[in-house]
């Protein structure tokens, strides 16, 4: 629920603190004191478009704060936590900030986000109802989704857009499938040159590494050769290194008769001497299988040639070009099995559509049901509200096609809800009724059998009172507080009787100092509270004494009937 606002230099509110509680609450206040900047700051915050003409004359910028709190699980902070913004204990900090520059800020949680999502956080958050806008009861999409919210319809509901976003993509698959027949012909032969061309190349893992070790080799072949045999030279010769080892080990041999300490060094030269013989030999045997023929360079440069002319075309390496046959293989095979792969789609398409027609036949029967019930439950309330021989009705409509219904992703069901205020008289969709006072009635109406499946914890109504009096106003000061018990509600309104039914009441007045108004919020006590009932209830100066004790009656009869 709404928790806490804080409003600066917003139109005529230059500083404004409301908290706000469970329960019902309302606003009052002289015409033209600012009730609505109120209604403009919480709009503010759930996305509505941010004017530079609500900013107060003569300050650089507005802002509008508000404090959310919400149990565990709620919609608004599973969204808020899909943006990456943190929800602690279950917080919403929205703030919104318009300059005179036109730039704009909004947070949430002190994160930075758009409009757009703010809209979407709000509608989640507050709704809000009033007299003579349409804030979606009268479209015909919310119709259907309050119909389903009524009926309890969320599992059938998201089963038949799952159906039907599967049944689309199937359609779809098969449709490109189709399609690319057409191609066949042309994309087989393609496909077996490409084929071809790869498996006849027998290309290996590896391979084009070990053939630039080959190149490498063979380019330098003279100086290999040339490097091998010097060595072998200073290794072989009669004064080469191993005569030398062989001379240095008999004298250290020989002194080391006389010297016990020699003998380590002995067996060091020794293995020196089996290295380098170890060496000569491997020199050996490399020059006498060293081939550098020039039919083999020539070879080796052809195999890369073919590599790389691969590699332009179907990868950057060996690997890539195997994966590409691969992959070229597997696409032939389903060419080769196209008409089974087509039968196979076809036939998925056709399973999918006969399940999304069965489904969305249950949600039609729950949808005719839910609508006789809520029929009678709105109507039952109408009564209630002064409406005697009031008639809602909810009319489901379900799209056909040659006898069979024509589902979308919520089903084949168009709903209306119409309404009739008089017996006789022809019942009308609710977007044109013209009587204010009957529309207010029938928004309280469909808000209150509603108020246990809606997930939005708070509703606010804009005079939703207006141009009704009497036991009229009482009936909907009762039902607002019966809505109450279950919702957050916040009301701005003209009504003593609405005002009286509060369980917390707040004066919106303006003042004016220094040439310049401003306007004042402040929580009213059970003597302020008397006054301005008393001001509502008008019964002029000379009377005034009786329109405090009707005032004193009027809060009274609420706290004895709570």
């Amino acid at each position: 629920m709404l928790v806490a606002l804080n409003v600066s230099n917003l139109a005529l509110v230059e500083h404004a603190e409301v908290s706000f509680a469970d329960g019902l609450t309302v606003w009052t206040g002289e015409t033209g004191a600012g009730k609505s900047v109120l209604l403009e700051a919480i709009g503010l915050v759930t996305g509505s478009r941010g004017d530079t003409d609500l900013i107060r004359t003569g300050e650089p910028q507005a802002r509008v704060e508000a404090l959310f709190q919400l149990p565990d699980g709620h919609a608004a902070l599973s969204l808020a936590a899909q943006w990456g913004i943190p929800t602690d204990d279950g917080e919403l900090v929205i703030t919104r900030e318009l300059h005179r520059s036109g730039r704009g800020i909004c947070r949430v949680n002190g994160r930075t986000v758009t409009v757009q999502m703010l809209r979407e956080l709000g509608a989640l958050l507050i709704q809000q109802q009033a007299q003579h806008e349409d804030v979606g009861l009268t479209r015909a999409e919310e119709q259907l989704r309050l119909l389903d919210l009524y009926g309890h319809h969320g599992p059938l509901v998201d089963e038949v857009r799952a159906l039907y976003e599967a049944w689309r993509e199937a359609v779809q698959a098969y449709d490109e499938v189709r399609r690319e027949a057409q191609e066949r012909e042309r994309r087989m032969d393609m496909l077996n040159h490409q084929i071809e061309e790869i498996e006849a190349a027998r290309l290996a893992p590896g391979e084009e590494e070990a053939l630039r070790d080959v190149r490498q080799r063979l380019l330098h072949a003279e100086r290999i050769v040339s490097g091998v045999q010097g060595a072998l030279e200073h290794l072989q010769a009669n004064s080469g290194i191993l005569a030398r080892l062989a001379d240095a080990m008999e004298r250290v041999r020989g002194a080391a008769r006389h010297d016990a300490s020699l003998t380590e060094t002995v067996g060091l030269l020794e293995t020196a001497e089996v290295h380098c013989q170890e060496a000569a030999h491997v020199l050996s045997r490399y020059l006498a299988h060293f081939d550098a023929e020039p039919e083999e360079l020539e070879r080796v440069e052809q195999r890369l040639q073919l590599i790389r002319t691969l590699e332009r075309k179907y990868g950057s390496t060996v690997e890539d070009v195997l994966a590409y046959l691969d992959s070229a293989r597997q696409e032939r095979e389903r060419w080769l099995h196209h008409e089974d792969y087509l039968a196979d789609l076809e036939q998925r398409a056709s399973s999918l559509h006969m399940q999304l027609l069965q489904v969305t036949k249950q949600l039609h029967e729950a949808r005719i049901q839910a609508a006789r019930a809520m029929s009678r439950d709105v109507t039952e309330i109408l009564r209630t509200l002064q409406m005697p021989h009031a008639v809602f009705d909810v009319r489901v409509e379900q799209r056909t096609e040659a006898g069979a219904p024509v589902p979308g992703p919520a089903g084949a069901d168009s709903v209306t809800f119409v309404f009739s205020a008089n017996a006789g008289e022809p019942a009308r969709p609710l977007a044109k009724i013209a009587s204010g006072g009957e529309l207010s009635r029938t928004l309280l109406a469909i808000r209150a059998v509603l108020a246990e499946s809606e997930p939005v914890p708070t509703l606010l109504f804009d005079e939703i009172d207006s141009g009704v009096s009497g036991h009229a106003a009482t009936a909907i000061a009762s039902q607002l507080r019966a809505l109450a018990a279950h919702r957050q509600v916040l009301c701005v309104t003209h009504s003593p009787q609405v005002a009286a039914a509060a369980d917390h009441h707040y004066l919106i007045d303006k003042v004016e100092e220094a040439g310049s108004a401003r306007t004042t919020v402040r929580p009213l006590d059970m003597d302020g509270r008397i006054q301005e009932l008393a001001r509502l209830i008008g019964t002029g100066e000379s009377n005034a004494a009786t329109a405090l004790r009707h005032a004193q009656a009027l809060l009274e009869s609420y706290r004895v009937n709570a």
